[in-house]
């Protein structure tokens, strides 16, 4: 992964010029003046078949009002766009065809909440013109899309940008009360720091822990919102079982959730992503803990 410089209100003027198919705001915008990054060419298949190319690299994120849209209907305008500039499509996928899980925690993706990739849903593409690359990676949520754009070109100028749309609908207002709902209102994440699981453990042995009491608080106060629940693991043992843990780590938090605190199920998604994203080291126990959590995520606002 790039060691990323964050430069929000600059950004290389090769960047390619997509205009999005719907309104769009900007959320999310870095470079790297001279960086290598890895460019998808194939499917996962046991490894991710990948080119290594350098330049100026720069990644902007979108969020869109898409109501309905796939994201095949958000990557075909797109595609076409870069197409007509000159670019040649080296590999484009959709979700399973793509490698799933596999394929979407191989590749380099902006953090949450700018970016959001449904695990069910999304689709890549990269594409060459002469020394020059973009990828793009594209996922929908309820009624939201996201389109993440990398771009490595030759080092260059930069020139100005802000990182909004005029045309990009008004954040919702949420109703936050909780530790977890302040998290959630400001950042659309938060960890659930209460549930504490042991190493390969996924139970939760109370019956009420104020984390999902807040969080619980929070979706009643916004009945608007849905939410993924993204388990993860330390690093001990293997990726297959680790992402089986991370999932019923997931679920586990899930089920209280619905049970005990009448969540509506349909407002809940589920997701294991084993020990790809630790928050911490995996070399001391403390370390080791701070990684076996469940976060939440908002995914989707009217």
């Amino acid at each position: 992964m790039i060691r990323w410089a964050a430069l929000l209100l600059a950004l290389p003027a090769q960047a390619a010029d997509l205009a999005m198919p719907f309104p769009a705001a900007l959320t999310f915008a870095e470079t790297a003046p001279l960086a290598p990054y890895r460019v998808a060419i194939g499917p996962w298949d046991g490894t991710l078949p990948a080119q290594t190319v350098e330049g100026a690299v720069t990644r902007q994120v979108w969020q869109l009002s898409a109501p309905g849209a796939t994201p095949l209907q958000l990557l075909s305008p797109l595609r076409d766009q870069l197409l007509a500039q000159g670019y040649d499509v080296v590999f484009d996928c959709d979700t399973r065809a793509c490698g799933g899980w596999d394929f979407r925690f191989e590749i380099d993706v902006a953090p949450a909440p700018e970016m959001f990739v449904d695990l069910a849903a999304f689709r890549y593409l990269s594409a060459r013109r002469g020394d020059d690359w973009v990828s793009l990676v594209v996922s929908t949520s309820g009624d939201q899309g996201y389109v993440q754009q990398t771009v490595v070109g030759a080092p260059g100028s930069v020139v100005p940008i802000t990182k909004s749309a005029s045309n990009a609908p008004p954040p919702p207002v949420l109703t936050a009360m909780s530790d977890v709902a302040m998290a959630l209102t400001q950042t659309g994440r938060a960890v659930l720091s209460d549930l504490i699981f042991a190493t390969g453990s996924t139970d939760l042995p109370s019956d009420s822990y104020p984390s999902l009491e807040g969080l619980a608080d929070f979706l009643r106060a916004n009945p608007q919102v849905t939410v993924a629940l993204v388990g993860h693991t330390d690093a001990e043992g293997g990726a297959e079982g680790n992402m089986a843990i991370s999932n019923r780590r997931a679920a586990s938090a899930r089920a209280l959730l619905t049970g005990r605190y009448g969540i509506d199920p349909a407002r809940i998604d589920t997701h294991g992503v084993g020990f790809f994203a630790p928050m911490a080291r995996n070399d001391t126990e403390a370390g080791r803990e701070a990684n076996r959590r469940v976060e939440v995520v908002i995914t989707s606002t009217p």
